[in-house]
């Protein structure tokens, strides 16, 4: 449970997409809370339901389930986005593809970030990206090099960076 959920509180919400392993973000507006309870969904991965909500300029309301690796921080005002908001370039790499400052988006994580599923895994698969990428084939700038994690991509840029 997020601590102090409240309706009329904003949230942004950082995700991987199952189907394309993109990075995203939403934006939303509590419009509900209920007791959490745990739901299954379509994939059938657990998610623990925590009210209701709406995006901005929206006036539909879907089912806020939220699952234990979403970044969620309070507000709106997050100093970084997802690599797939602009810029022209992105990666499916099934990792939190992020613009912005490694050392803004670690402090953020640390103290920011609300949901309290969010375990050493998940931000073991945190890339912070600059701003313009020059190359497609560059990589992201691991945010937690120290954590030792079994994603394939991100031990493949740690294989990389290790001295010979």
């Amino acid at each position: 449970m997020i601590p102090s959920l409240h309706v009329g509180q904003r949230l942004t919400i950082f995700f991987i997409d199952p189907m394309l392993a993109w990075t995203h973000r939403q934006q939303i507006e509590i419009r509900s809370v209920c007791e959490p309870n745990e739901v299954t969904d379509y994939s059938g991965e657990t998610k623990t339901r925590l009210g209701t909500f709406r995006q901005p300029r929206k006036r539909k309301e879907f089912h806020f389930d939220l699952a234990a690796d979403v970044l969620v921080f309070d507000g709106w005002d997050v100093p970084f986005r997802p690599d797939t908001e602009g810029g022209g370039m992105f990666s499916g790499n099934a990792c939190y593809n992020l613009v912005g400052d490694p050392a803004v988006i670690r402090e953020w994580v640390e103290t920011k970030q609300v949901n309290p599923g969010v375990d050493n895994q998940t931000k073991a698969k945190i890339l912070a990206w600059p701003e313009k990428r020059e190359n497609v084939n560059a990589e992201g700038t691991l945010v937690y090099p120290e954590i030792r994690t079994s994603h394939a991509v991100i031990n493949h840029m740690k294989e990389k960076l290790a001295p010979s």
